[in-house]
């Protein structure tokens, strides 16, 4: 296997999920949260080991989350709930809800809802648009190409303000 190509691009991304998070403050010492996660690509694709990190206050004490599919977790180590997907379908969505019971603290310093950030990979998208069309090789040594082209598309910073 040879690495023909590796690029990275900020602009005119198909961007292969849509997040849309519910975070509803009740009171001082309770935080309700619910997240849907849509994928944005073909149904003939998945998607693999996607986390996606939903942050917690630095008071929270207890959390009580479920997910549909997956893995749902308080991790305090982590600052928030973490989700694990091992295999991700394509143009389908899942559900995660929570319940955080905070600890009621003496300094009234709002939270400041840092972003939901996913890691992921998906075979075979290219978030570009790019497709290798035509590929001739040049090569003296009589090596047998194979006609085998894989995209994968990687998350760098992929996040999602809440």
């Amino acid at each position: 296997e040879v690495q023909l190509m590796s690029y990275r691009i900020t602009d005119n991304v198909n961007l292969p999920f849509r997040v849309l998070p519910v975070v509803k403050e009740l009171g001082r010492t309770r935080l309700e949260i619910n997240i849907k996660v849509k994928s944005m690509f073909t149904f003939k694709l998945f998607a693999t080991n996607v986390v996606i990190k939903i942050p917690c206050p630095k008071t929270a004490a207890i959390a009580n989350v479920s997910a549909a599919s997956g893995r749902c977790k308080y991790e305090p180590e982590h600052g928030g709930i973490i989700w694990k997907l091992r295999r991700f379908p394509g143009d389908t969505e899942y559900f995660m809800s929570g319940e955080v019971e905070m600890v009621s603290s003496v300094s009234e310093k709002p939270w400041s809802r840092p972003p939901i950030t996913m890691d992921f990979q998906v075979p075979m998208f290219a978030a570009s648009g790019l497709h290798v069309r035509f590929l001739k090789v040049f090569e003296k040594s009589n090596y047998q190409t194979i006609k085998w082209v894989r995209y994968i598309t990687k998350a760098g910073q992929y996040q999602h303000r809440i």
